[in-house]
């Protein structure tokens, strides 16, 4: 059995079509073009920086957490807009966790919880390098529940788990408000 010959002008433009919109499709990260809008930062900015945010809790590593789940946000949404140094940085982030909280919200039995709620609450801005705070939020929190179980292993991981989620919706959450601003 052998190949076919096809008819002239019948199966070459399928391909050459194909071919185009492959190209085209490549083309598109190479130019720039993005299905997102862009950033835009208050006062024409371009740069920011964001500091490691104040830790208010008695939990360790907490602010490196939160700073880097915003700075993880802030780099996935927007090329190029995070600058390492503040002197580089037409604005910078600053931020305070105020609290970490984590409270019994059922309970298995008399003694023991059921479901625990992990609570972050903190405050950001923007501040211009002559000090001028451009944008800011405070006392925005997210929260989010866990099982409990009796391996305090298990609830210890499922308690850290917990607060990485509700930092990363905070990051997100501040990410869409400080866009959503200007």
């Amino acid at each position: 059995m052998g190949f076919r010959r096809r008819k002239a002008g019948g199966g070459g433009s399928f391909w050459l079509k194909t071919a185009g919109v492959i190209i085209a499709a490549a083309m598109l990260p190479a130019c720039g073009y993005r299905f997102q809008g862009g950033i835009r930062l208050p006062d024409n900015a371009q740069r920011i920086h964001i500091e490691t945010f104040q830790n208010r809790t008695n939990q360790e590593l907490l602010e490196a957490l939160v700073t880097n789940a915003i700075v993880f946000e802030f780099t996935k949404r927007g090329e190029n807009i995070i600058v390492d140094e503040p002197s580089q940085a037409d604005l910078v982030m600053k931020g305070v966790i105020q609290s970490l909280e984590s409270q019994t919200i059922s309970s298995r039995r008399k003694d023991a919880a059921g479901e625990r709620r992990v609570t972050l609450r903190l405050d950001v801005q923007l501040v211009r390098p002559d000090g001028r705070v451009v944008w800011e939020a405070k006392g925005l929190s997210d929260n989010d529940a866990y099982p409990v179980t009796d391996d305090k292993f298990q609830n210890d991981f499922r308690e850290r788990r917990t607060a990485a989620a509700v930092t990363t919706r905070i990051a997100e959450r501040i990410f869409n408000r400080f866009t959503d601003d200007f």
